[in-house]
């Protein structure tokens, strides 16, 4: 394949990133305008929709931890039973774990089932968990996906200009997919990030959170249920 329209859909697709980065400053915003209904109903609607979007591609992508089973079982029972093996079969649950976890994890993050490193998070009250959420956003994660993007280009863009497969002859010819994955990790982490600043910025404004998607637990969830108590 060519380099010349891959580098242009490249530089497209690179020139749309940097129109959208502006609205990572949507949550700070409903901070500084705090009686701007306009911004106030934007980042309602925004969240909305990243959290639609990612809730939809976590619920797809949960089916191929199916696939990956399935894969693995039949690589063993082929090998062990029949002494055959594929390596198509071999690489294919290489293939589904790597895009569970990098297609679910925005979906995971929105689900609160991601891993915590501090020990204080779960002591603090709403406002303050909030607060650090909406604070790691900015400090944390931006810098991570964006760096993550950044430094992603050239091996992506390598690898769908040969488009990349197995380094064995009989391997799947995917790799190339896999590499644009991690871009679309960074990508839609970064949204999920600004949906949860939004929704922190809102709370701390004293304003409605938009519905979360169904089976998701509550944001703060713990601070309710201590309340009641």
């Amino acid at each position: 394949m060519t380099s010349f329209p891959l580098e242009t859909l490249g530089h497209i697709v690179q020139a749309i990133g940097w129109m959208f980065l502006p609205l990572t400053l949507v949550p700070f915003l409903c901070l500084v305008f705090t009686k701007s209904k306009l911004v106030l109903d934007f980042q309602f609607t925004l969240t909305q929709l990243i959290d639609g979007f990612n809730t939809f591609i976590g619920e797809w992508v949960k089916w191929l931890l199916v696939a990956m089973v399935i894969s693995v079982a039949f690589g063993v029972i082929a090998l062990s039973i029949f002494g055959q093996s594929a390596t198509k079969y071999d690489e294919s649950a290489t293939y589904f774990h790597a895009l569970v976890i990098l297609l679910g994890s925005a979906a995971t993050l929105l689900a609160g089932q991601h891993v915590r490193v501090d020990i204080f998070h779960s002591k603090m009250n709403t406002k303050n968990k909030a607060f650090v959420d909406f604070i790691g956003f900015y400090a944390l994660l931006v810098p991570f996906c964006l760096t993550l993007i950044w430094n992603a280009q050239s091996f992506v863009g390598l690898a769908w200009i040969s488009l990349e497969g197995s380094a064995e002859s009989d391997g799947i010819r995917g790799v190339f997919i896999l590499k644009t994955c991690v871009s679309v990790f960074a990508v839609t982490l970064i949204a999920q990030g600004l949906s949860i600043a939004g929704r922190a910025a809102l709370l701390l404004t004293g304003k409605q959170q938009p519905p979360l998607p169904e089976h998701i637990s509550a944001l703060f969830e713990q601070d309710h249920l201590e309340a009641k108590l």
